[in-house]
């Protein structure tokens, strides 16, 4: 059970990984060449966390791509996640000497998308 769900996290990071570069990227295939996938299988695993989710990410069309607003929360809160995951490993290792008070994680620009417009 437990390898199980370790299976299923590691899933779901990927997941969102995918999610953030489809959105970075503003789209399936840019996100695919990226992560080496094909936009295919970039757009089925959308689908499948989409469906997971109980909610549309993305509004979909052959000429346009658009996060829908849960879409937007969404995609800010996988950022925060993944930087999160990525902090343990920079974090200073017992008897180094170095100091872990201050951690630097690069932020990821909010897309124009996810901008509200006044």
């Amino acid at each position: 059970m437990d390898d199980q769900m370790a299976r299923s996290d590691i899933n779901r990071s990927g997941e969102m990984e995918v999610f953030v570069r489809v959105v970075e990227q503003g789209g399936f295939s840019a996100a695919a060449r990226l992560c080496r996938m094909t936009p295919s299988a970039v757009s089925k695993l959308v689908a499948r966390l989409e469906a997971r989710l109980g909610a549309r990410l993305v509004s979909r069309s052959t000429r346009r791509f658009q996060l829908t607003p849960e879409g937007c929360a969404f995609y800010e809160r996988a950022t925060r996640i993944l930087a999160d995951m990525t902090m343990p490993n920079a974090m200073p290792e017992p008897g180094s000497g170095r100091s872990g008070a201050f951690v630097s994680i690069p932020a990821r620009p909010m897309p124009r998308m996810c901008l509200r417009r006044s």
